[in-house]
């Protein structure tokens, strides 16, 4: 009986501790996946890939190098590996421009614009409310009717940019080697330049300069170019009666000026007037390039792009008037052309941050 007993004892027993690791399994298995979802294994989170698409409406050295600063900015974020970049150049057909802004208008994969240029950022500003818009290369955002107030927007628009550059650009050229006249031409009907024309009278006015300008026309009347021959003729003329009347002739960004660069030069040489103007004439023969430095402003339209991609900042809350640095360029071969003042020049040469020893494009 005790034996039979003992064989009862040792089958429940033997029942239980079975039955026990049945149930206790699954809760077993479980916490192991548990514990296996929060280690380093866990697969990453499938995190958004955000779409920018960048536009110019021409090839211009000002875009290039605010593009390849954009790019190489965003490159060394953290971020880049979520970012996806489209490039569009209107390459000067309007027409096309206004067709992808179209397109544009009518799409949703698009999470933000680096507008590059007074054409493109107008044109966009004016038809896109639902993207947000970066802008850099822009002259005088104001006067082209981009934005109406450089601290906000007040929309879907931010950029990066330099308030009254141009006087800026001639105050510091000012400040190293004063001149008693200085004489421009422009293009009417350019926003851009008519507004310079504005700033340089003011700064002429304050510092007791002689100012001389001319213009030649923007555009046709039925909004086309003028063909190129007719182009170096209105420049021949203009520069002839202005450079005989100043000491010092300023050249304002232009992809006209940069294409027909010959007869400023030719015309510089010719009167013995040392020009100033904008950095990417420092090859083609200015003798100083004073302005902003476009690769930086794209490295900073970058930053802006990352706030408002990645960290929901509002475009109406980054100030535009971020574009704090100015370069200083300075060519010899350019100044010997002219005959520039030996007791200017080392004044000149200690102020650069880059010394050019020849004219490249003749």
């Amino acid at each position: 009986m005790n034996k039979l007993l003992r064989q009862i004892a040792l089958f429940y027993s033997i029942f239980y501790l079975i039955a026990s690791i049945f149930i206790t399994y699954p809760a077993l298995a479980a916490a192991s996946d548990k514990i296996s979802l929060t280690s380093e294994n866990k697969p990453p989170e499938n995190k958004k890939i955000y779409k920018i698409l960048a536009i110019q409406h021409q090839e211009f050295l000002p875009y290039t190098n605010a593009y390849k600063g954009f790019i190489s900015a965003l490159k060394k974020s953290e971020q880049w590996k979520n970012i996806n970049i489209e490039l569009y150049n209107a390459k000067t057909d309007l027409s096309a421009l206004d067709k992808k802004i179209k397109d544009i208008s009518k799409r949703n994969d698009i999470d933000l614009i680096f507008a590059m240029g007074t054409q493109s950022a107008k044109k966009l500003v004016n038809k896109i409310k639902h993207i947000p818009i970066i802008f850099t290369a822009v002259g005088s955002p104001i006067e082209a009717g981009i934005i109406k107030d450089w601290k906000s927007s007040g929309s879907n628009v931010t950029g990066v940019g330099t308030p009254y550059q141009i006087s800026k650009s001639i105050a510091q050229a000012y400040s190293i080697a004063k001149f008693n006249s200085i004489g421009i031409t422009y293009l009417a009907g350019s926003p851009n330049h008519e507004a310079a024309v504005k700033e340089i009278k003011e700064f002429c006015k304050k510092n007791g300069v002689k100012f001389v300008y001319d213009s030649t026309p923007f555009k046709q009347k039925d909004g086309n170019s003028f063909p190129n021959d007719v182009i170096q003729k209105q420049l021949e003329r203009s520069l002839n009666y202005v450079l005989p009347k100043v000491d010092v002739f300023y050249v304002q960004a232009s992809l006209t000026y940069e294409k027909n660069f010959t007869i400023f030069r030719r015309a510089f040489q010719k009167y013995k007037v040392p020009s100033l103007g904008e950095l990417i004439f420092i090859r083609k023969g200015i003798v100083m390039g004073v302005g902003p430095n476009d690769y930086i402003f794209g490295e900073q339209a970058a930053e802006y792009a990352i706030k408002i991609l990645f960290e929901g900042a509002k475009p109406s809350d980054l100030p535009m008037d971020k574009g704090k640095k100015f370069t200083i360029l300075v060519n010899l071969e350019a100044a010997k052309i002219v005959d520039f003042p030996t007791s200017l020049i080392i004044p000149v040469l200690n102020s650069a941050d880059a010394i050019y020893q020849k004219i490249d494009e003749w």
